[in-house]
């Protein structure tokens, strides 16, 4: 592999880590964090064609991974969100027009209570000294 195509696919790589650094959280849930998948997929993604001396094929992986990371990138942007804006009767439906502001309340107020409660330590674990000191001593 020739120095440049090895910079090329460094600098490929660390694109893909800047976008994906910028890629919101989601707070509601941290178990499934897509942050940490995208992270995940990429360093292993780049891990497994390390290997690949194939001019033909690298080149394909190349085109393949600079395609994904510009999809990637847009999303990151909200390309689509500004191209192509919701109308007012969307956000405000006839029917019920504080649905949507009372659901990102409703959304934003849960997070900060998630926050929170991660910050305390669970019962159980306040108990565990108690139940450590008088139950098992």
């Amino acid at each position: 592999m020739s120095a440049l195509t090895r910079t090329n696919i460094l600098s490929l790589y660390r694109s893909f880590l800047r976008v994906i650094e910028r890629w919101p959280t989601d707070y509601l849930r941290p178990n499934r964090n897509l942050k940490h998948i995208l992270h995940l997929r990429v360093t292993e993604g780049f891990k497994q064609n390390i290997a690949v001396k194939d001019a033909n094929v690298l080149r394909a992986l190349v085109l393949d991974a600079e395609v994904e990371l510009d999809a990637l990138r847009r999303l990151a942007e909200n390309e689509f969100k500004e191209k192509y804006p919701l109308s007012d009767r969307i956000y405000r439906p006839a029917a019920n027009p504080k649905y949507y502001s009372g659901l990102v309340a409703a959304i934003d107020k849960t997070a900060k209570l998630k926050q929170e409660a991660d910050l305390k330590p669970s019962l159980w674990k306040r108990l565990g000294f108690w139940t450590r000191k008088f139950f098992w001593n």
